[in-house]
Protein backbone atom coordinates (compact mmCIF):
# COMPACT_ATOMS: atom_id res chain seq x y z
CA UNK A 1 0.00 0.00 0.00
CA UNK A 2 1.25 3.56 -0.67
CA UNK A 3 2.60 5.42 1.85
CA UNK A 4 0.84 8.61 2.27
CA UNK A 5 3.10 10.19 4.66
CA UNK A 6 7.32 9.03 5.50
CA UNK A 7 9.10 11.13 8.07
CA UNK A 8 12.66 9.59 8.19
CA UNK A 9 15.39 10.67 11.04
CA UNK A 10 14.41 14.05 11.38
CA UNK A 11 15.98 16.17 14.33
CA UNK A 12 15.43 19.49 15.79
CA UNK A 13 16.77 21.65 17.93
CA UNK A 14 16.07 24.62 19.55
CA UNK A 15 18.93 26.65 20.93
CA UNK A 16 20.38 24.01 23.21
CA UNK A 17 17.15 22.36 24.03
CA UNK A 18 16.83 19.30 21.54
CA UNK A 19 12.95 19.03 20.45
CA UNK A 20 12.68 15.88 18.96
CA UNK A 21 15.74 13.63 17.36
CA UNK A 22 15.61 10.84 15.01
CA UNK A 23 12.15 10.53 14.66
CA UNK A 24 10.84 8.10 11.72
CA UNK A 25 7.56 6.53 10.99
CA UNK A 26 5.46 6.67 8.07
CA UNK A 27 1.31 6.79 7.23
CA UNK A 28 -0.27 4.57 4.56
CA UNK A 29 -2.88 6.04 2.23
CA UNK A 30 -6.47 6.01 2.88
CA UNK A 31 -6.14 5.42 7.09
CA UNK A 32 -6.03 6.87 10.28
CA UNK A 33 -3.29 7.67 12.43
CA UNK A 34 -2.89 9.03 16.07
CA UNK A 35 0.41 10.70 17.40
CA UNK A 36 0.48 11.45 20.63
CA UNK A 37 2.65 13.23 23.63
CA UNK A 38 2.27 15.29 26.79
CA UNK A 39 3.30 18.73 26.23
CA UNK A 40 6.24 19.52 25.73
CA UNK A 41 7.14 16.11 24.21
CA UNK A 42 7.97 17.00 20.65
CA UNK A 43 4.68 16.29 19.17
CA UNK A 44 3.95 19.58 17.86
CA UNK A 45 7.43 19.95 16.29
CA UNK A 46 6.80 17.12 14.43
CA UNK A 47 3.20 17.80 12.58
CA UNK A 48 5.10 21.04 11.69
CA UNK A 49 7.59 19.91 10.14
CA UNK A 50 5.04 17.38 7.86
CA UNK A 51 3.18 20.38 7.04
CA UNK A 52 6.75 22.12 6.36
CA UNK A 53 5.93 24.94 8.93
CA UNK A 54 9.21 24.14 10.50
CA UNK A 55 11.93 22.97 8.77
CA UNK A 56 14.32 19.87 10.62
CA UNK A 57 17.62 20.21 11.27
CA UNK A 58 18.46 17.18 9.64
CA UNK A 59 16.08 14.11 8.48
CA UNK A 60 13.80 14.00 5.31
CA UNK A 61 10.07 13.99 4.93
CA UNK A 62 8.10 12.90 2.11
CA UNK A 63 4.28 13.61 1.19
CA UNK A 64 2.66 11.17 -1.76
CA UNK A 65 6.42 10.12 -2.34
CA UNK A 66 7.38 13.81 -2.80
CA UNK A 67 9.44 16.10 -0.68
CA UNK A 68 7.45 17.72 1.73
CA UNK A 69 8.59 21.32 0.49
CA UNK A 70 7.14 20.56 -2.88
CA UNK A 71 3.88 18.65 -1.61
CA UNK A 72 1.62 21.60 0.14
CA UNK A 73 -1.27 21.17 -1.73
CA UNK A 74 -1.67 17.84 -0.55
CA UNK A 75 -2.27 18.88 2.95
CA UNK A 76 -4.99 20.53 4.90
CA UNK A 77 -4.16 21.14 8.52
CA UNK A 78 -6.30 22.10 11.47
CA UNK A 79 -4.17 23.64 14.16
CA UNK A 80 -5.42 24.53 17.83
CA UNK A 81 -8.73 23.67 17.52
CA UNK A 82 -11.16 26.77 16.00
CA UNK A 83 -7.74 29.59 15.38
CA UNK A 84 -8.23 29.01 11.44
CA UNK A 85 -11.73 30.24 11.29
CA UNK A 86 -12.31 34.34 10.66
CA UNK A 87 -15.56 35.02 13.67
CA UNK A 88 -16.76 37.86 11.43
CA UNK A 89 -17.57 35.72 9.02
CA UNK A 90 -20.54 32.78 8.49
CA UNK A 91 -19.63 29.09 7.75
CA UNK A 92 -20.36 29.84 4.07
CA UNK A 93 -18.05 32.77 3.72
CA UNK A 94 -15.30 30.76 5.44
CA UNK A 95 -15.57 27.69 3.41
CA UNK A 96 -15.42 29.98 0.06
CA UNK A 97 -12.49 32.16 1.43
CA UNK A 98 -10.49 29.62 2.33
CA UNK A 99 -11.16 27.53 -0.84
CA UNK A 100 -10.46 31.02 -2.72
CA UNK A 101 -6.53 30.72 -1.05
CA UNK A 102 -6.15 27.52 -2.78
CA UNK A 103 -7.38 28.82 -6.23
CA UNK A 104 -10.72 27.48 -6.18
CA UNK A 105 -14.15 28.94 -6.94
CA UNK A 106 -16.78 28.44 -9.41
CA UNK A 107 -20.53 27.28 -9.08
CA UNK A 108 -19.07 23.45 -8.31
CA UNK A 109 -17.20 24.86 -5.38
CA UNK A 110 -20.30 26.81 -4.11
CA UNK A 111 -22.47 23.25 -3.97
CA UNK A 112 -19.45 21.59 -2.45
CA UNK A 113 -19.53 23.96 0.47
CA UNK A 114 -23.76 22.98 0.54
CA UNK A 115 -22.57 19.33 0.80
CA UNK A 116 -20.58 20.05 3.27
CA UNK A 117 -22.24 22.30 5.43
CA UNK A 118 -25.58 19.91 5.50
CA UNK A 119 -22.97 16.31 6.01
CA UNK A 120 -21.91 18.68 9.63
CA UNK A 121 -25.46 19.60 9.86
CA UNK A 122 -24.71 23.37 9.69
CA UNK A 123 -26.99 24.20 6.64
CA UNK A 124 -29.18 26.10 9.04
CA UNK A 125 -26.58 27.99 10.39
CA UNK A 126 -24.71 28.82 6.77
CA UNK A 127 -25.08 32.79 7.03
CA UNK A 128 -24.72 33.07 11.35
CA UNK A 129 -21.25 35.03 11.93
CA UNK A 130 -18.88 32.73 13.20
CA UNK A 131 -18.77 34.43 16.68
CA UNK A 132 -21.97 33.90 17.62
CA UNK A 133 -22.15 29.89 16.63
CA UNK A 134 -21.51 27.45 19.77
CA UNK A 135 -17.89 25.93 20.62
CA UNK A 136 -18.79 22.66 19.16
CA UNK A 137 -20.44 24.64 16.02
CA UNK A 138 -17.08 26.54 15.35
CA UNK A 139 -15.95 23.49 16.00
CA UNK A 140 -17.11 21.85 13.08
CA UNK A 141 -16.71 24.74 11.25
CA UNK A 142 -12.65 24.71 11.30
CA UNK A 143 -13.11 20.88 10.30
CA UNK A 144 -15.11 21.49 7.51
CA UNK A 145 -12.93 23.72 6.66
CA UNK A 146 -9.37 21.22 6.03
CA UNK A 147 -11.97 19.29 4.00
CA UNK A 148 -13.10 21.83 0.88
CA UNK A 149 -9.99 21.91 -0.86
CA UNK A 150 -9.80 17.96 -1.25
CA UNK A 151 -6.20 16.98 -0.53
CA UNK A 152 -5.25 13.61 -0.19
CA UNK A 153 -4.06 14.45 3.72
CA UNK A 154 -5.58 16.10 6.47
CA UNK A 155 -3.89 16.51 9.67
CA UNK A 156 -6.39 17.70 12.79
CA UNK A 157 -5.17 19.35 16.09
CA UNK A 158 -7.99 18.27 18.93
CA UNK A 159 -11.00 17.70 16.71
CA UNK A 160 -13.23 17.00 18.84
CA UNK A 161 -12.48 19.73 21.59
CA UNK A 162 -15.74 21.40 23.08
CA UNK A 163 -17.85 19.22 21.05
CA UNK A 164 -21.17 17.57 23.08
CA UNK A 165 -21.82 13.87 22.57
CA UNK A 166 -24.00 14.32 19.59
CA UNK A 167 -21.43 16.00 17.35
CA UNK A 168 -18.42 13.99 18.59
CA UNK A 169 -20.50 10.79 16.85
CA UNK A 170 -21.11 12.72 13.38
CA UNK A 171 -16.98 13.62 13.49
CA UNK A 172 -15.84 10.22 14.15
CA UNK A 173 -18.22 9.15 11.42
CA UNK A 174 -17.30 11.47 9.14
CA UNK A 175 -13.66 10.94 9.29
CA UNK A 176 -14.11 7.10 9.00
CA UNK A 177 -16.06 8.05 5.68
CA UNK A 178 -13.29 10.08 4.70
CA UNK A 179 -10.37 7.23 5.22
CA UNK A 180 -12.72 4.10 4.31
CA UNK A 181 -14.92 5.77 1.43
CA UNK A 182 -12.90 8.54 0.28
CA UNK A 183 -9.55 7.05 0.65
CA UNK A 184 -7.79 10.20 2.69
CA UNK A 185 -4.87 9.95 4.99
CA UNK A 186 -5.71 11.69 8.86
CA UNK A 187 -3.53 12.21 11.14
CA UNK A 188 -4.86 12.90 14.48
CA UNK A 189 -3.25 14.99 16.97
CA UNK A 190 -5.95 14.84 20.82
CA UNK A 191 -6.76 13.77 24.14
CA UNK A 192 -9.52 12.15 23.67
CA UNK A 193 -8.42 8.87 23.83
CA UNK A 194 -12.14 7.29 22.98
CA UNK A 195 -11.41 9.11 19.40
CA UNK A 196 -8.27 7.14 19.23
CA UNK A 197 -9.31 4.02 20.35
CA UNK A 198 -12.98 4.23 18.07
CA UNK A 199 -11.15 5.30 14.53
CA UNK A 200 -7.28 5.03 14.46
CA UNK A 201 -5.39 1.98 12.84
CA UNK A 202 -2.50 3.41 13.83
CA UNK A 203 -0.53 5.21 17.18
CA UNK A 204 2.40 6.54 17.45
CA UNK A 205 3.59 7.87 20.62
CA UNK A 206 6.49 10.54 21.55
CA UNK A 207 7.97 11.37 24.66
CA UNK A 208 11.00 13.69 25.48
CA UNK A 209 11.39 14.23 21.81
CA UNK A 210 11.77 10.64 20.52
CA UNK A 211 8.88 7.50 19.50
CA UNK A 212 8.20 5.61 22.82
CA UNK A 213 5.75 3.74 20.75
CA UNK A 214 4.50 3.34 17.55
CA UNK A 215 1.91 0.06 16.44
CA UNK A 216 -1.37 -0.67 15.46
CA UNK A 217 -4.51 -0.16 17.91
CA UNK A 218 -4.97 -3.63 18.06
CA UNK A 219 -1.35 -4.82 19.04
CA UNK A 220 -0.79 -2.02 21.59
CA UNK A 221 -4.55 -2.84 22.78
CA UNK A 222 -3.13 -7.13 23.00
CA UNK A 223 0.16 -6.39 24.55
CA UNK A 224 -1.89 -4.57 28.17
CA UNK A 225 -5.04 -6.75 27.74
CA UNK A 226 -3.16 -9.96 29.14
CA UNK A 227 -1.88 -8.32 31.73
CA UNK A 228 -5.10 -6.51 34.33
CA UNK A 229 -7.03 -9.25 35.59
CA UNK A 230 -10.85 -8.13 37.56
CA UNK A 231 -11.22 -10.63 41.19
CA UNK A 232 -14.86 -10.17 42.12
CA UNK A 233 -15.45 -11.53 45.62
CA UNK A 234 -18.64 -11.74 47.68
CA UNK A 235 -17.54 -8.96 50.86
CA UNK A 236 -16.33 -6.00 49.78
CA UNK A 237 -14.35 -5.70 53.64
CA UNK A 238 -12.35 -8.07 51.62
CA UNK A 239 -11.85 -5.52 48.58
CA UNK A 240 -10.52 -3.00 51.06
CA UNK A 241 -8.09 -5.46 53.17
CA UNK A 242 -6.69 -6.74 50.19
CA UNK A 243 -5.83 -3.56 48.47
CA UNK A 244 -4.22 -2.57 51.17
CA UNK A 245 -2.09 -5.90 51.90
CA UNK A 246 1.24 -5.50 51.98
CA UNK A 247 3.09 -8.53 52.18
CA UNK A 248 2.89 -10.08 48.28
CA UNK A 249 4.55 -9.77 45.21
CA UNK A 250 0.76 -8.41 44.07
CA UNK A 251 -0.70 -4.92 44.15
CA UNK A 252 -4.35 -4.77 44.32
CA UNK A 253 -6.28 -1.85 43.45
CA UNK A 254 -10.28 -0.95 44.34
CA UNK A 255 -12.42 -0.08 40.86
CA UNK A 256 -15.71 1.58 40.64
CA UNK A 257 -17.48 -1.39 41.38
CA UNK A 258 -17.25 -1.82 45.21
CA UNK A 259 -16.57 -5.94 44.93
CA UNK A 260 -14.02 -6.02 42.26
CA UNK A 261 -10.18 -5.85 42.43
CA UNK A 262 -7.88 -5.25 39.88
CA UNK A 263 -4.35 -6.68 39.27
CA UNK A 264 -1.55 -7.27 37.18
CA UNK A 265 -0.54 -10.22 35.88
CA UNK A 266 2.49 -11.08 34.30
CA UNK A 267 2.42 -14.76 33.95
CA UNK A 268 -0.94 -16.75 33.47
CA UNK A 269 -0.22 -19.14 36.02
CA UNK A 270 0.12 -16.18 38.81
CA UNK A 271 -3.41 -16.75 38.72
CA UNK A 272 -3.03 -19.91 41.16
CA UNK A 273 -0.79 -17.90 43.66
CA UNK A 274 -3.69 -15.34 43.67
CA UNK A 275 -6.76 -17.69 44.41
CA UNK A 276 -4.29 -19.48 47.18
CA UNK A 277 -3.56 -16.25 48.16
CA UNK A 278 -7.15 -15.53 48.95
CA UNK A 279 -8.04 -18.85 50.02
CA UNK A 280 -5.73 -18.05 52.84
CA UNK A 281 -7.86 -15.20 54.14
CA UNK A 282 -10.67 -17.18 53.68
CA UNK A 283 -11.65 -14.61 50.82
CA UNK A 284 -14.35 -16.79 48.49
CA UNK A 285 -13.30 -15.19 44.82
CA UNK A 286 -16.72 -15.47 42.52
CA UNK A 287 -14.97 -14.57 39.17
CA UNK A 288 -11.81 -13.97 37.86
CA UNK A 289 -11.35 -12.42 34.13
CA UNK A 290 -9.34 -10.60 31.64
CA UNK A 291 -10.19 -6.62 31.89
CA UNK A 292 -10.72 -4.58 28.99
CA UNK A 293 -8.66 -2.40 28.57
CA UNK A 294 -9.13 1.04 27.34
CA UNK A 295 -6.52 3.12 25.13
CA UNK A 296 -6.37 5.66 28.07
CA UNK A 297 -4.78 2.69 30.19
CA UNK A 298 -2.35 2.03 27.32
CA UNK A 299 -1.07 5.65 26.72
CA UNK A 300 -0.70 6.05 30.44
CA UNK A 301 1.37 3.27 30.69
CA UNK A 302 3.74 3.59 28.16
CA UNK A 303 4.14 7.07 29.45
CA UNK A 304 4.46 6.39 32.58
CA UNK A 305 7.23 3.52 31.96
CA UNK A 306 9.18 5.65 30.02
CA UNK A 307 9.22 8.99 32.63
CA UNK A 308 10.64 5.87 35.23
CA UNK A 309 13.53 4.37 32.41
Amino acid sequence: MMKAIEVMNISKKYNEVQAIKDISFSVEKGSICAILGPNGSGKTTTIKSICNLIMPDQGEIKIMGKSNRKASKHIAALFEGTRNLYWRLTPKENLKYFAGIRGLGGKKIDEEIDMLLDKFNLSDKKNVTVNELSRGMKQKVAIAMTMICNTDIILLDEPTLGLDVQSFIEIKEILLDLAKNMNKTILLSTHDMSLVQDVCEKVIIINKGHIIAKDSMGNLMDMFKSKTYEVRVQDTQAVVLMENYSQSKFEFFASKDVNILEVDIHNPEDIYEITELFMSKDILIEEIKLKEVNFERVYLDLTREEVSA
